[in-house]
């Protein structure tokens, strides 16, 4: 079999693999500037009101003491004007706080396929492989077969005999598997999730031999007498593997085949599934700090009462 190891050369281009739409940063900016703006001029605007009000309230006293005429009243009872109208004088009024409303680092889409407490999206066939068509650049396959496993035994078995030790030794989760197929061939492209990084590194270089294709149901079966491609590469703590071969179980040899492109698509399109995987999560991550800091902006200003809470006595 050929053999041909690693996926696209250089860092995944983040944000660029069709994945969920990273959010607009400059756009969340302004409108959280706007938002504290408005803030603050309600807040100078509420505080220049009190200061007129408490001004006509100095006003018509001094013009009701100035006024007594043949009142008996004392012109200080013991306070002065504020005191009696309930005010208090503006220097004595408290700086106004304003909420936090910068926002936070948008969250890096790698680190949401490298760290499983962030890589939390479920992990299926169904998930990892959506849509009934495999596609790269001119070229489209058809799904028709996928399944799914959890757990290191099962990682081993279904995966076969060739990955099988390395899955086993460093803790394979789960692993899914589609197979696709185009103009006389097929391929079956695996997916095995790992713990951490460093295992899938690991299990990466350790793991011998191909994947065992999948076969879908009345499928014909294929790579059951050699001459297959294979390709082995690694992202995060995902390793994924394909097979191809041709349909009629005829040997596969020479270059650029439609088989050896078929290893070499399911390859592509693993690993653009993966960095759409951290892409989706992180975007959705960095939505619900965004909610969570406006949630805070608002303060208590649209906050209700709590329940039992009235105005007044």
């Amino acid at each position: 079999m050929s053999h041909v190891q690693g996926g696209p050369t250089g860092d995944p281009q983040w944000g660029g693999g069709g994945g969920a739409p990273a959010p607009d940063w400059s756009a969340l900016a302004a409108d959280a500037e706007r938002d504290r703006r408005r803030r603050r001029w309600l807040v100078v605007g509420g505080g220049a009101l009190a200061t007129v009000l408490v001004g006509t309230v100095v006003a018509l006293a001094i013009v009701q003491q100035g006024n007594g005429g043949g009142s008996d009243a004392p012109a200080d009872r013991g306070g002065n004007a504020l005191d009696a109208a309930g005010g208090s004088s503006p220097d004595a009024q408290p700086e106004p706080t304003f909420s936090e409303t910068s926002l936070p680092p948008p969250p890096k889409p790698r680190e949401f396929v490298t760290d499983p407490e962030k890589d939390l999206a479920p992990f299926t066939s169904d998930a990892f492989f959506a849509g009934e068509t495999m596609r790269v650049e001119d070229r489209e396959y058809l799904r028709v077969a996928a399944d799914t496993v959890e757990g290191t035994d099962a990682c081993a078995a279904t995966a076969g005999p060739g990955p099988s030790a390395a899955l086993t030794a460093h803790g394979c989760l789960a692993l899914v598997r589609a197979t696709y197929t185009s103009e006389g061939v097929a391929v079956t492209v695996g997916v095995a999730q790992f713990p951490g990084e460093e295992e899938a590194a690991a299990a990466k270089e350790t793991a011998e031999g191909s994947i065992t294709p999948l076969i879908g149901e009345g499928g014909a079966a294929f790579c059951q007498r050699g001459g297959c491609r294979i390709t082995r590469s690694q992202l995060g703590r995902y390793v994924y593997f394909t097979i191809a071969g041709n349909l009629d179980n005829t040997p596969d040899s020479g270059e650029d085949t439609p088989a050896q492109r078929a290893a070499r698509d399911g390859n592509e399109h693993a690993y653009t599934r993966i960095v759409q995987r951290g892409e989706s999560q992180a975007s959705a991550s960095a939505e619900a700090l965004i909610a969570e800091r406006q949630r805070g902006a608002g303060g208590g200003a649209d906050a209700e009462p709590e329940p039992g809470a009235t105005d007044g006595d």
